[in-house]
């Protein structure tokens, strides 16, 4: 399969004081930082010098990325080594066994597929592979009937859109992650594929469940630095996976220890924010339609699947962000808000997400609109957005 298009690949969240104190413009905030390369992604991970050596850093640093890499190892849908694998290309029913770590984050993620009315499901894999979304190494999955030959050049290629019957199969198929079973015995983990399996007219293949963790490994992995930065008696720093999913301490370059995150416009110029707000000592995470996606008759295609429909989210809402709670279930959350659309998305933010700082943008017919419960935490960076809800008793109330 081709490589997928990325028309814009400008992450969502940039730490704007943080990089400051990179670069070791403020003397108050020298601070270590390294870069960590898995999962397909950078991580950045700072700790301030007043709170750890460099040796102890480097150390950590080293333990992190160890941390990172045997996570990739276990929960990959690429590497034929990993858990995830093993599980996907497994036969209907089958009884596979993985480690604790896959079994915990599949656990992790059954819960929010709960939770969420299904709006969270990390079993779109076919969909996502139906729209050009995944890449993929197994050379048996470079045949597949649906595969099609993206069209033009750079920031102009796209994918042909699929045909339907895929597109209803896959849907189908999905919809059974809530009968994945999960145990452990005696310090093994298994995970027991769904029985159900899907067929196309005219395709001999037989489609079983597979699954992809990306929606949730990211902000898993960022809780699980956070506790280790927090065993070194880290105060000041933090930990950022492909910032879009972040793990803070406070900023030692200010007297409010206070990050300001800048959240990227995903309509706007490389790199320019629609809002910002001040954060420490929380987790957060964000998703957006700008990472991945092309445009089809003028409608844009983005990688985030509706699991209602089967196909990309058209809901209108380009941008999520969640502050607070764990980084996992914010990196979940994000994706499943996405695909709720507005007056669905409102509804959850008010019933579940009270204690958490959420922030949404709406772009329809070009015009942009920003829904948020903490319409007085924000900074509109862009004047063409307006805010267009108030909050009553904490909750949302649109206009």
């Amino acid at each position: 399969m081709k490589k997928r298009i990325a028309a814009c690949t400008a992450a969502l969240i940039s730490t704007v004081t943080a990089c400051c104190a990179l670069t070791g413009c403020n003397k108050n905030a020298e601070s270590y930082g390294k870069q960590i390369y898995s999962m397909g992604a950078y991580a950045t991970l700072t700790a301030a010098k007043s709170d750890i050596s460099k040796e102890d850093f480097d150390n950590l640093h080293e333990r992190v990325r160890s941390f990172l890499t045997a996570t990739d190892n276990s929960i990959s849908s690429v590497m034929s080594t990993s858990y995830i694998y093993k599980f996907n290309m497994a036969d209907a029913g089958a009884t596979v066994e993985i480690d604790e770590t896959s079994y915990e984050i599949l656990s992790l993620a059954k819960q929010i597929y709960v939770q969420t009315d299904g709006y969270f499901n990390p079993a779109v894999w076919y969909n996502e592979d139906l729209y050009g979304f995944l890449n993929h190494s197994a050379a048996e999955l470079d045949g597949m009937p649906y595969m099609r030959e993206w069209v033009g050049e750079n920031a102009d290629r796209y994918l042909p859109l699929p045909e339907q019957k895929y597109v209803t199969a896959f849907r189908e198929l999905s919809g059974c992650f809530g009968e994945l079973e999960l145990s452990q015995d005696n310090g093994k983990y298994y995970a027991v594929k769904p029985v159900k399996t899907v067929t196309v007219e005219g395709d001999d293949n037989v489609y079983s469940l597979r699954v992809d963790l990306g929606g949730i490994g990211k902000g898993w992995c960022a809780d699980k630095v956070n506790r280790m930065l927090t065993e070194e008696g880290i105060e000041y720093g933090y930990f950022s996976f492909s910032e879009s999913s972040m793990s803070l301490k406070k900023y030692n370059g200010n007297r409010s220890g206070n990050y300001t995150l800048m959240l990227r416009d995903p309509r706007g110029v490389f790199g320019s924010p629609f809002a910002s707000v001040s954060v420490s000592g929380e987790n957060l995470s964000t998703s957006g339609d700008h990472r991945q996606y092309y445009y089809v008759e003028g409608v844009r295609y983005s990688h985030i699947i509706d699991p209602v429909t089967g196909s990309p989210v058209q809901t209108g809402i380009a941008s999520v962000t969640v502050i607070g709670g764990s980084a996992a279930q914010s990196d979940a959350l994000t994706t499943a808000l996405s695909a709720m659309g507005r007056e669905k998305a409102v509804e959850y933010i008010n019933k579940n997400l009270a204690d958490c700082k959420v922030i949404m943008l709406i772009i329809e017919n070009g015009n942009g609109k920003i829904i948020t419960n903490c319409p007085n935490k924000i900074k509109i960076e862009n004047s063409a957005y307006k805010i267009a809800n108030t909050v009553e008793g904490g909750k949302i109330v649109l206009e």
